[in-house]
């Protein structure tokens, strides 16, 4: 069977950038998507198109086809006395209603009386490199193609990415904040959400 609109596809990945650094990687715990359904970044889930079980690939993603270029627009300074009493540090995330919608912002920098914010997505103007490996190739079932996603006793997207990074999405939640919901299911665009909202945005939060 090969990979194709509406299929559930099962890969184990290792994701570097372009010194060779490991960004990611599913480390024996294969990602599921469903295919079509913007779940993974554009660049990645084109690529993989009609490939079968057990097929290798090296696949290079560009920014435009990833998490796009880093716009220095989307860095945001806010007066300190405005994070409440909350203990901020670099590297922590917290969502935020922006112009453009739901973002999650990172803390850059902190300073006496400001907190610099970037909106900018940590994989944004990067070229990402993976070595991919197809596992499994399956027809959706009609719930998982009524909900955008596959559901698997692993959760969504069949979970077990190695740094909780999801195939390209975040590398690991700084001090325990959440993956921003505006980054879909493994770090694709997609919103999941079924139109009586049983799933969340790209997170399944599905009972079914």
């Amino acid at each position: 069977m090969n990979i194709a609109k509406d299929h559930i596809v099962s890969f184990d990945y290792t994701l570097t950038d372009d010194t060779g650094a490991v960004l990611d990687a599913s480390r024996g715990a294969p990602l599921s998507y469903l295919h079509g359904a913007r779940n993974i970044i554009p660049g990645l889930e084109t690529a993989l198109e009609g490939l079968v079980v057990g097929a290798e690939k090296k696949v290079t993603v560009p920014p435009a086809q990833g998490y796009g270029e880093y716009d220095e627009a989307l860095i945001v300074r806010v007066p300190a006395d405005r994070m409440g009493s909350h203990a901020v540090q670099v590297g922590m995330r917290f969502h935020a209603e922006t112009n453009a919608g739901l973002r999650v912002l990172t803390v850059k920098e902190v300073k006496t009386d400001e907190v610099v914010l970037d909106g900018n997505h940590e994989l944004a103007g990067k070229t990402l490199h993976f070595s991919v490996k197809i596992t499994d190739v399956r027809a959706a079932t009609p719930t998982e193609l009524a909900h955008g996603h596959p559901h698997q006793e692993s959760g969504c997207c069949g979970g077990g990415g190695g740094g909780g990074g999801c195939c390209g999405g975040s590398s690991g939640e700084a001090n325990g904040q959440s993956r921003g919901e505006d980054e879909g299911c493994c770090g694709g665009q997609g919103k999941a959400a079924s139109d009586d909202g049983s799933c969340g945005k790209g997170s399944c939060g599905c009972s079914h």
